[in-house]
C-alpha cells in the first residue's frame, strides 16, 4: 500500500550532536601562540615536574618568543646534569631520618652546580630566542626587582650569580672590609634556536641543610671528569614571595620593552594533574628525571681512590665506625656511567700477591654498579683479600656510597595504552630523516661522480695507422 493511501509518515528523530570540543589549557595553545611574552607560574612543588615543564616551555614554545616561568619546589638536591651524585652529596646523610623520607634527589637537564631547593626557595627561568641569551641581562632585572622590596644590597658579580654585598668600615684604622653571601646561583641550557637562563632565590630556606647536605664524605676520594659545585657563603633574603614574584613579572616585561597598553602577555599557571593529562611529553619527562638510568648513569667519568693507611672519615649512621686502611693497601675505582670498569683493591706487601690481588678484585668487581650495597656484596667474593679489610672496607663503603634511588626500570617507548610513546614516535622521525639524509647523499655523490667524468676518447682506425683524439668542448 502506498503512503496516498492512507498511511501517515512519521516524522524523522533528529539527534542533536555538539560539536564544540573542550576549550584548551594554555599550554595546548602555547606552540602556535601569537603572544611576543608570555608569563607562566607553577602551581606545584613537585621538582620532577616544573624541571619536564621548564623544559616543554623551552622546546615548545614559538621560537621568537620570551617567557618567564616562575616555581617553588619541595625540599630537594638538584644536580647539574655533568655532576658526580658521590662527590656532591652527602648520601649517608640523606640516606638516614628524617632527611631519607623528606628530601628527593634530582638531575636536572641543564649544566651548572649543584643547589638545594626547598619551599623558602624561589625558582625563576627565562626562555628566550638563542640570539638574545645573556648571562646578566635578566639577573639584572631581577636585581632591580629585590632593589624595589628595599634589598638595595643586591647585585650581580662576575660569576653571574645575584648576591648581597655589605661593607663595613673599621673605626680605628678606616679600613672597608667587603663580605658577599650569594642568594642566587644560575644555570643554562642553549638548543638551536631557544635557551633558558634559570636560577634559584634563597628567601627563607633551610641554610642548614643546605651546609650538611652538599658536602661529601667521599669528595676528597674522588677524581672527576664531570663539573664541580663553587662553594660560597649563603644567606637569606627575606622577603615575601608572592609579592618578589609580582616584581619579578613587572621588571620583566619592562626588561623587554612592554608597557601599559601595549599588546596582549599571555599568562598561565600550570596545574600538575591537568598538564600532565594534556601534555605526554611533559609525562614522559617526568619518567626519565626518577629512573635510575637518568640519575645515575649521566654521572661522567670518575676515580674513588683510597690511599694506604688512611683512617676512612665517621659517616651518618654509623657513629664512631673509623677503619684505618692497611699502609701497604690500594683501592682504585674506574667508574664510566656509574659503572665499574677498572678496579685495583690489594693489601698485601709482596708485589707478587699484590698483582694477584687486583687481578681477582677487578674480575669480581667487573661491570658492577657503583652501588654501596653491590660493591660490598661483590668485594666480600675476593677470597685473596684479609677478611677484616673486606668487612671493614665493605661496610663502610656500602654506607658512602649508598644504594640507588629512583625508578629501576622506566619504560620510555611505550605510554600507558600500550602505544607508542612521544619518544619513540619521535625517535622514528628523527630515524627517517637521517636515511633522507643518507639517502640525498648518496644521489649528490653520484651526481658529482657523473660531473666528473674525463670527455671520452674517440679512436680513429686507419689501414695502417690508428690515431687517438680527445673529445673536448669549447666554450664560448
Amino acid at each position: 500500500m502506498s503512503p496516498s493511501r492512507g498511511l501517515r509518515l512519521l516524522p524523522l528523530a533528529r539527534r542533536s550532536y555538539s560539536t564544540a570540543a573542550p576549550p584548551k589549557s594554555p599550554i595546548e595553545l602555547l606552540r602556535l601562540s601569537p603572544h611576543r611574552l608570555h608569563i607562566y607560574r607553577s602551581n606545584s612543588t613537585n621538582p620532577f615536574f616544573n624541571l619536564s615543564a621548564e623544559d616543554y616551555l623551552l622546546r615548545h614554545s614559538p621560537p621568537t618568543s620570551t617567557l618567564l616561568f616562575t616555581y617553588t619546589n619541595t625540599p630537594s638536591i638538584i644536580l647539574g646534569r655533568n655532576q658526580n651524585i658521590w662527590s656532591e652529596v652527602n648520601i649517608p646523610l640523606l640516606n638516614t631520618p628524617p632527611y631519607n623520607s623528606t628530601v628527593q634527589l634530582v638531575r636536572r637537564r641543564s649544566g651548572g652546580g649543584t643547589v638545594y631547593h626547598d619551599l623558602g626557595n624561589l625558582c625563576w627561568s627565562v626562555i628566550m630566542p638563542r640570539k638574545a641569551f645573556d648571562r646578566d641581562f635578566y639577573a639584572n632585572a631581577v636585581v632591580r626587582a629585590l632593589h624595589s622590596l628595599g634589598v638595595t644590597t643586591a647585585m650581580v658579580n662576575e660569576r653571574h650569580d645575584i648576591i648581597l654585598r655589605k661593607t663595613t668600615t673599621s673605626p680605628d684604622t678606616g679600613k672597608t672590609k667587603v663580605r658577599d653571601k650569594k642568594v642566587s646561583g644560575s644555570a643554562y641550557k642553549i638548543i638551536r634556536e631557544r635557551a633558558y637562563h634559570h636560577a634559584t632565590l634563597l628567601l627563607n630556606s633551610d641554610l642548614v641543610n643546605i651546609s650538611a647536605l652538599l658536602r661529601s664524605p667521599l669528595k676528597e676520594f674522588i677524581t672527576t671528569k664531570g663539573v664541580e659545585s663553587v662553594r660560597s657563603p649563603v644567606e637569606n633574603i627575606g622577603v615575601a614571595k608572592e609579592e618578589l614574584v609580582g616584581k619579578i613579572e613587572e621588571e620583566f616585561l619592562k626588561a623587554n620593552g612592554w608597557k601599559e597598553g601595549d599588546e596582549e602577555v599571555g599568562r598561565a599557571v600550570l596545574e600538575e594533574e591537568e598538564t600532565v593529562r594534556v601534555r605526554e611529553y611533559i609525562k614522559e619527562g617526568m619518567m626519565e628525571l626518577q629512573s635510575q638510568k637518568w640519575l645515575y648513569s649521566q654521572t661522567p667519568e670518575f676515580t674513588l681512590s683510597l690511599p694506604a693507611g688512611t683512617t676512612l672519615p665517621e659517616l651518618p649512621g654509623l657513629a664512631g665506625f673509623q677503619p684505618v686502611l692497611p699502609p701497604t693497601s690500594k683501592l682504585s675505582l674506574l667508574t664510566t656511567s656509574s659503572t665499574l670498569q677498572n678496579i685495583q683493591i690489594s693489601t698485601s706487601p709482596d708485589p707478587s700477591f699484590s698483582f694477584v690481588q687486583s687481578q681477582e678484585s677487578h674480575i669480581r668487581l667487573l661491570h658492577t654498579p657503583f652501588n654501596g650495597p653491590q660493591i660490598n656484596k661483590k668485594l666480600q667474593e675476593i677470597n685473596s683479600l684479609p677478611e677484616d679489610y673486606k668487612i671493614d672496607v665493605g661496610r663502610w663503603l656500602e654506607h658512602a656510597v649508598g644504594g640507588w634511588g629512583g625508578e629501576e626500570k622506566v619504560d620510555l617507548w611505550t605510554d600507558g595504552k600500550g602505544g607508542k610513546s612521544m619518544r619513540a614516535r619521535a625517535a622514528e622521525k628523527e630515524e627517517e630523516r637521517k636515511e633522507r639524509r643518507e639517502a640525498n647523499k648518496k644521489l649528490q655523490g653520484r651526481a658529482a661522480d657523473t660531473n666528473n667524468i674525463e670527455d671520452p676518447v674517440v679512436t680513429e682506425q686507419t689501414n695502417d695507422t690508428t690515431t687517438t683524439a680527445a673529445t673536448t668542448a669549447t666554450s664560448q
